[in-house]
């Protein structure tokens, strides 16, 4: 088989992508998540190379994780394999392969009591982030590397779904403001990624492609993604629902799903106003503050990127090309938010009287207007 890497940017569709895949004959999907960038060491497996058994194999315990199946979405936990199987965690339990991913996925599937699969054409895997190893990690094994593509308005709007459902729970997105720090930051790391997919496409790397939210697109898309991957169209590639075995292991990004499903989540807490996949979660006050740091001009060029008047952008560029890819990471994680430091990324609400409750107001009865001015 050769290998299938979901190459992950920040709320791009890549778990969607995950999704639309799931279930096709010729893709065997692990049922687990090697943490490749998520957690120590930076890219491991796919860099070890002289790293001795003992070392590999515990590193490997602790980097792999499943669902633990203690939660439901959306606080599905989960767990690391040396947490969950200690009495495996024996060395004996290695099996050796003909590389590192190769002896990683043997010795995972060893511990999990998993049949290995022969049949399908293709063996999946995907991590959140694994963008920031650039693509030579991957292409030193045999495989197709396929990542996703979203205009920069509508990842911050997803992220900042994201962050609602985090902090406040089922609630309209747009009773809530993002700080402008907050704001610059997603953005910043919106358009790396945007230069991330045009850099890796010039080298033809990999497969750059979006529309996948609307339905009626994404035919055309997955079609696309089956040419590529030169596998049979399947009706399959078309739908989101997916069917997991619960009596066996499971991948937690499959699991929690994509941002549909956030966003399915905090429609129900909105009685008028219903969310979208588009940037409908986001403030006018917020989107005039984008409009302003952001390019007018497509994303074509590092002049148009450089309007984004950011220096960190053309030092994180200067890392990415020169390999300095861990070093990166730790700058672009450092600005992330996420559940643990979620309320950090907006204003306070009420510190100010009722004035912001009443221009709240104004803002969600003005949505369908500021998007027509600002699309």
């Amino acid at each position: 088989m050769k290998y299938l890497f979901i190459d992950s940017m920040s709320r791009t569709g890549t778990s969607l992508l995950y999704q639309l895949l799931f279930g096709h004959k010729e893709i065997y999907f692990a049922p687990f998540r090697i943490q490749f960038v998520c957690s120590k060491p930076f890219g491991f497996p796919l860099n070890a190379t002289r790293v001795d058994k003992e070392t590999f194999f515990n590193t490997l315990m602790h980097k792999t994780t499943i669902i633990d199946k203690k939660g439901s979405w959306p606080d599905i936990t989960t767990e690391t394999l040396a947490k969950l199987f200690p009495h495996k965690l024996d060395v004996k339990n290695l099996i050796l392969g003909d590389n590192p991913l190769e002896s990683a996925i043997k010795t995972i599937h060893h511990i999990l009591d998993l049949e290995f699969p022969t049949k399908q054409t293709y063996y999946c895997l995907h991590d959140d982030h694994s963008y920031m190893l650039g693509s030579e990690a991957f292409l030193q094994y045999d495989c197709k590397i396929l990542s996703t593509l979203r205009n920069p308005i509508d990842m911050i709007a997803s992220k900042k779904n994201m962050l609602v459902m985090y902090v406040y729970g089922q609630k309209n997105p747009h009773h809530f403001l993002l700080k402008k720090q907050a704001l610059s930051n997603e953005a910043l790391r919106a358009v790396f990624s945007w230069w991330v997919a045009s850099y890796e496409r010039e080298k033809k790397h990999c497969i750059i492609f979006s529309m996948l939210k609307n339905k009626q697109t994404r035919p055309k898309e997955m079609q696309k993604v089956a040419k590529y991957l030169n596998i049979a169209y399947d009706s399959v590639l078309e739908s989101e629902a997916v069917e997991m075995d619960k009596k066996g292991y499971y991948n937690e990004l499959l699991a929690n799903g994509s941002s549909l499903s956030t966003i399915e989540y905090l429609s129900k807490g909105v009685v008028k106003q219903q969310i979208s996949n588009k940037g409908d979660s986001l403030t006018l006050e917020e989107l005039k503050y984008l409009h302003e740091i952001l390019p007018e001009a497509e994303f074509l060029s590092l002049d148009s990127w450089k309007a984004l008047q950011d220096v960190r952008l053309e030092s994180w560029i200067q890392a990415y090309q020169t390999k300095k890819t861990e070093e990166l990471f730790m700058q672009y994680s450092a600005l992330n938010y996420g559940r643990i430091n979620a309320k950090e990324a907006f204003v306070e609400l009420f510190g100010g009287g009722g004035g912001f409750c009443s221009y709240r107001l104004v803002l969600v009865a003005s949505c369908e207007y500021a998007h027509k001015e600002c699309a």
